[in-house]
């Protein structure tokens, strides 16, 4: 597939950036230029030290300046940075969903295009709306004439149904299922195997747990949990 144009990838994650890398080349017809992180100082990690946290032990995690194989920039002045490069566009896949927000308006600002990652198992149905500047990973579902805005990212699986509403920079996790016309507003974070009726709204901010059944409106900054899913937290 001949590419489309060099893009540059925010965020670094094996787990979201990590795995979209194995295949957006391929499906997408872009060619991942190089990787961004917000910061102040070259990353250091301590490979044997982070596999002694885990079970796995095929994370592939950072050099000082490169992520598989592509170069990585450690700064503030990121949209100077590629600029000068001649990048002008952007994958955003910033795992913390106000941080990805904050990027996404940097973005804006200095002019650069947003692109999507869809997974070529992904089923997008008829007259759905997806906007550049969303991940949709393997196996997901997005519903008849739903409508996913800048920044919203699906994980595995997640199942979003008709007439659903995701504003920019939400996140399902794998396995969450949505009914019809289900709001996500804004920064809002769904966790793995949560399930939404019909109607229900999502506040901006809000957050809902692993497994929850919510069967009423969340208002914004608050977080549920259980089944019913009943309020446990407010920020």
């Amino acid at each position: 597939m001949a590419s489309k144009g060099k893009v540059a990838v925010l965020g670094f994650h094996d787990g979201n950036a990590g795995q979209v890398a194995e295949w957006f080349e391929q499906a997408a017809g872009y060619e991942i230029a190089c990787y961004v992180e917000e910061g102040d100082a070259p990353i250091v990690v301590d490979p044997v030290a982070e596999n002694k946290k885990r079970v796995s032990q095929k994370l592939e995690y950072p050099t000082k300046d490169s992520f598989k194989g592509k170069p990585l920039f450690v700064c503030r002045d990121w949209p100077e940075r590629l600029k000068k490069l001649g990048i002008k566009l952007i994958l955003p896949l910033t795992t913390g969903n106000a941080d990805r927000l904050r990027n996404l308006e940097r973005c804006r600002e200095a002019g650069f295009e947003l692109v999507s990652a869809v997974h070529p198992s992904a089923l997008i149905l008829d007259q759905a709306v997806v906007a550049p500047g969303c991940w949709i990973n393997a196996g997901c579902i997005v519903g008849y004439k739903a409508e996913l805005a800048p920044g919203v990212m699906l994980n595995t699986g997640a199942q979003v149904d008709h007439h659903n509403v995701l504003e920019t920079c939400c996140q399902l996790d794998p396995g969450v299922v949505t009914a019809g016309h289900v709001t996500v507003r804004r920064t809002a974070q769904i966790h793995t195997g949560a399930i939404l009726i019909n109607r229900v709204e999502i506040g901006e901010g809000a957050i809902v747990g692993a497994g929850a059944v919510v069967l009423k409106s969340v208002p914004p900054r608050v977080t549920v949990a259980g089944v019913p899913a009943r309020p446990i937290r407010r920020s």
